[in-house]
């Protein structure tokens, strides 16, 4: 006998047409905060704005059209210096792009959640990700995270696509990681993830480390021109950009509080790339000096950066504010917290409950997992902000998805199924 919500509101969680139906939703509440909130840059938006201004114009890299950076990296800027050479400085195209990004994000979430944990899982974790308030307001924000994100679930949704060919699998993630480096470095370090996942799959030792070795060629056989405009500007090897160490080094002194802090005197007299390295160095040597502390200060970066989500409101809160002043701000506060709360706990709870299902060693290797705590452990070791969990937003929502669908079957007698192909033979 079936449980009996599956005859009412989880009916529809079955098939896969009414995906389609969540994806407009998420589409249209995207529109509508468009229409009534304009782009207006602040803080990192600004970089990437005026980094594009000048690749559009004058084929540099920088905050003029002379001195070359590479502190941000320069992938989104890119997007956006196309964007500005075909319609002209205006923002309506990053907000179609966003548009595009954010919904193809949902539908490779999606896609991820019914491999692993079926439709039902699916079509709940899709709804999560269309409705999420931070989500909805960064479609009016200048941000790498957008891009970032979209094109690691193309990664990570095409890798696990057992039906597509090795080889082919291989060219055309080391295609997507390459171009998700430039957007963050952090994506470097993305093929180990799928190392593990396709070993514990498999147990092929060969073909697989064969497979990853061809996936980072290919990434740096991509990254290299990059890289050589980078050296010859800053005299020394520069992979992607120049903010590695200062990260570092902003998470790791002696007046850290975890988050941003302005760079220290002294240093502006080396160029970028020097700078960083120093930076580097000072954060090394005090992370060696003082162990205790890192791990304590690791744990309080992570604290910082999973608390709370109000970056979709602070980042449009001086267009917020000239349009409808400030007293929208608190509410909309409000129910990003609220929302964000709510979707942790159930993240936090679908991963323990996916643990008690296929066991605690077998957890950590699991897809969702395994690239949550990656992006958790990234700024446990550097810095901390709320906007950087945002790469680990799909898992959390198809965690919380399967958490619910858990929960609703064990009190209707229904039937939790995991994936089991994505844990060790």
């Amino acid at each position: 006998m079936q449980p009996p919500y599956t005859h009412c509101l989880f009916r529809c969680f079955t098939k896969r047409r009414y995906y389609l139906w969540i994806g407009l939703l998420g589409l249209l509440l995207r529109i509508v905060w468009a229409l009534l909130v304009p782009v207006q840059p602040v803080s990192d938006s600004i970089a990437y704005d005026t980094f594009a201004q000048n690749l559009a114009n004058c084929r540099n890299y920088g905050w003029d059209c002379h001195t070359p950076t590479a502190y941000w990296p320069v992938g989104t800027s890119f997007v956006y210096s196309l964007l500005y050479r075909v319609f002209g400085h205006v923002y309506w195209p990053i907000v179609v792009s966003n548009l595009v990004l954010d919904i193809g994000t949902v539908w490779l979430s999606i896609c991820l959640a019914e491999k692993l944990f079926g439709r039902r899982v699916a079509a709940l974790s899709g709804c999560f990700l269309a409705l999420w308030p931070s989500q909805i307001q960064f479609t009016t924000v200048l941000a790498s995270e957008q891009l970032f994100v979209a094109l690691t679930m193309a990664g990570l949704v095409i890798w696990l696509n057992e039906r597509l060919n090795l080889w082919l699998r291989v060219g055309l993630v080391g295609v997507i990681l390459a171009a998700d480096s430039y957007v963050r470095p952090t994506a470097l370090l993305i093929p180990v993830l799928l190392l593990i996942l396709r070993f514990v799959q498999t147990y092929e030792v060969r073909r697989n480390i064969a497979a990853i070795l061809g996936m980072f060629l290919l990434m740096a056989l991509l990254i290299a021109p990059w890289s050589i405009r980078n050296t010859e500007a800053f005299g020394q090897f520069v992979i992607i950009s120049t903010n590695g160490g200062a990260n570092l080094w902003m998470g790791n002194n002696p007046d850290s509080t975890g988050g941003f802090m302005e760079l220290p005197q002294g240093v502006s007299r080396l160029n970028e790339a020097q700078r960083d390295r120093y930076l580097k160095l000072l954060a090394e040597a005090y992370i060696k000096a003082k162990p205790n502390l890192f791990v304590t200060r690791a744990i309080q970066r992570t604290i910082d950066t999973y608390s709370r989500e109000s970056i979709g409101v602070l980042w449009n809160e001086a267009s917020l504010t000239k349009c409808y002043g400030t007293w929208l701000l608190l509410p909309l506060k409000v129910i990003n917290q609220i929302y964000w709360v709510g979707m942790l706990v159930l993240g936090i709870s679908g991963t323990i409950l996916l643990g008690i299902k296929i066991g605690a060693g077998q957890l950590l290797i699991h897809p969702t997992v395994l690239f949550w705590g990656y992006f958790a452990a990234i700024h446990a070791v550097i810095v901390s902000q709320d906007r950087y969990h945002f790469p680990s937003i799909p898992m959390i929502g198809i965690l919380g998805a399967s958490a619910v669908i858990c929960l609703l079957d064990a009190q209707f007698k229904g039937r939790y199924r995991v994936n089991q192909s994505f844990t060790p033979k």
